[in-house]
């Protein structure tokens, strides 16, 4: 039994020092962020050790060195941001907070780290980047280190991301899916900026209008969308507009319908995760619906009034 303790107890330690010689490499090379989390993980594996054996200490006195050393990184990024004269920062030292997961045709990062001028799956996007999406072409991002939030855009679209929380979408269409509760989003465009919120997982679409202002349309969960001190609910099929002066009226529109003319839906390779309960969502709308009418909503183009094409049946 002794035995056995003791080569259980050597095997970790081995582990943890492999994983303290990874995350010494990484620190080498700037990614301080990924060379916590393997400390972190050495550090899971002698949990059990006391708090006073040699290799836990070294451990631990690691992760303080690399936690001052992002925090001092994170300032000089900071710092040369804020700088015009700086010059872009090398693309090796982009932070990871998005990453590319599904992406087609000619999409370009711009601002802060020098241009990415073809994204490609797997590429970082850092916080203040600039993206811009070429007709015919897409992108989806996913959150990292948590995959908590995804957004989608496709055609003739720029958008830049200031945080998990915070985007300013220029021109063109966005389709958000959060995973967290307790979630809030605020988008800015040319004329005005609405907030979206939900005490559950949610996911909307949203585009820019003609007059600047801000489509959205919900596909999940119930929401809560504020503009200029204005609050509505949303549901699964609900359209509305923030607009300079507040929130248009709320109406419905067909989610089958939606599903089948969207590119933000249909135009990549994997689906949405969540595309099922989007497809329930149909069914159920169809259902409580009595007379049924198949309709693309297109733009706003002054304050109050919608374009509505009505789909006949053929």
């Amino acid at each position: 039994m002794c035995q056995a303790v003791f080569a259980w107890s050597s095997d970790s330690e081995v582990l943890a020092k492999n994983y303290l010689e990874v995350a010494s490499r990484l620190s080498d090379t700037g990614k301080f962020d990924e060379a916590i989390r393997t400390l972190n993980q050495a550090l899971g594996i002698l949990r059990e050790y006391s708090t006073s054996h040699p290799l836990r200490q070294k451990i631990e006195s690691e992760i303080k060195i690399a936690k001052g050393k992002f925090l001092l990184s994170r300032y000089d990024k900071i710092r040369k941001r804020k700088d015009p004269q700086n010059k872009a920062i090398p693309l090796k030292d982009e932070d990871r907070n998005w990453l590319v997961s599904q992406v087609f045709g000619k999409v370009i990062s711009r601002q802060i780290w020098e241009d990415r001028t073809a994204l490609v799956k797997g590429d970082p996007v850092g916080f203040g980047r600039r993206l811009t999406t070429f007709p015919s072409a897409g992108v989806e991002l996913r959150s990292t280190p948590q995959d908590f939030l995804f957004l989608r855009t496709v055609d003739a679209s720029t958008m830049q991301t200031n945080g998990y929380n915070n985007i300013l979408l220029h021109s063109g269409s966005i389709l958000i899916g959060a995973y967290a509760r307790d979630f809030t989003i605020s988008v800015k465009s040319p004329n005005t900026e609405v907030s979206i919120s939900s005490p559950e997982p949610f996911s909307v679409m949203l585009g820019v209008t003609t007059n600047g202002g801000i489509k959205t349309i919900s596909l999940l969960g119930k929401a809560s969308i504020t503009c200029r001190g204005q609050e509505m609910q949303i549901l699964p099929g609900d359209l509305c507009f923030g607009l300079a002066d507040g929130i248009s009226r709320k109406m419905s529109v067909e989610l089958s319908t939606l599903m089948v003319t969207s590119k933000l839906l249909t135009g990549f390779e994997k689906p949405l995760p969540f595309m099922k309960r989007i497809n329930q969502q149909a069914m159920m709308q169809a259902l409580r619906t009595k007379q049924r009418f198949r309709t693309v909503v297109g733009d706003v183009k002054g304050t109050r009034d919608f374009e509505i094409k009505v789909i006949e049946e053929k």
